[in-house]
Formats: C-alpha cells, sequence, structure tokens
C-alpha cells in the first residue's frame, strides 16, 4: 500500500479521487496513509500539516546566493526528528531525491 501513498503524492490528485481511479477504499487508504506518516515521522493528528513541496532555505555562503555550486563543498540537511543528511555539491539531483524519500 506504500507504492500507492507514493503515487497519489506524484498525481497532486485529491486521496477521494486517486482512490476512485485506482478502484481502492478510501477508508482502508486513510489507514495505511495515517500508519505511513506515523511510520515515517510525519505529522498526523487533527489540523496537522503536511509538506508537499520543499520550504524555502537561507543560504549562508555568498557564493552560493549567486547560484554557483563549485568546489569540493557539502550539503548537510537536518531534519526534525534528528535524521541528517550530508551530500557533495555536485550530488545528482535525482540521487539527492532518493536520499531525502527514504
Amino acid at each position: 500500500m506504500y507504492l500507492a501513498i507514493l503515487q497519489w503524492q506524484e498525481s497532486g490528485l485529491t486521496q477521494t479521487k486517486f482512490c476512485t481511479v485506482e478502484k481502492l477504499s478510501v477508508k482502508v487508504f486513510s489507514y495505511w496513509l495515517r500508519k505511513y506518516r506515523h511510520e515515517k515521522g510525519l505529522s498526523v493528528g487533527p489540523g496537522a500539516k503536511t509538506r508537499k513541496s520543499f520550504i524555502p532555505v537561507k543560504v549562508s555562503t555568498p557564493e552560493l546566493q549567486n547560484n554557483v555550486c563549485s568546489g569540493s563543498g557539502r550539503i548537510d540537511v537536518a531534519f526534525p526528528n534528528g535524521v541528517q543528511l550530508s551530500c557533495p555539491v555536485g550530488i545528482d539531483i535525482g540521487q539527492l531525491k532518493t536520499l531525502i524519500n527514504f
């Protein structure tokens, strides 16, 4: 069911519309979505906000403010759940996306 959740996130459809198209029970899908979010440490309670995209990042290095990414620097990301990600500046965007969604 987690694959269906990932497909739904990529689809841009509402949960109800996605479930109709994929012939899934909305109740069952919602259950697995709550379970998925709980396991991933995402907000799950009433009124919880979910993010569908990246949030703005403030860049503190002057060279990078002009979109210049050269050298042997690293990108360090600290997630609210304590997980930290460190990768080289020139990382392939596909690899970075895979790491962030892991």
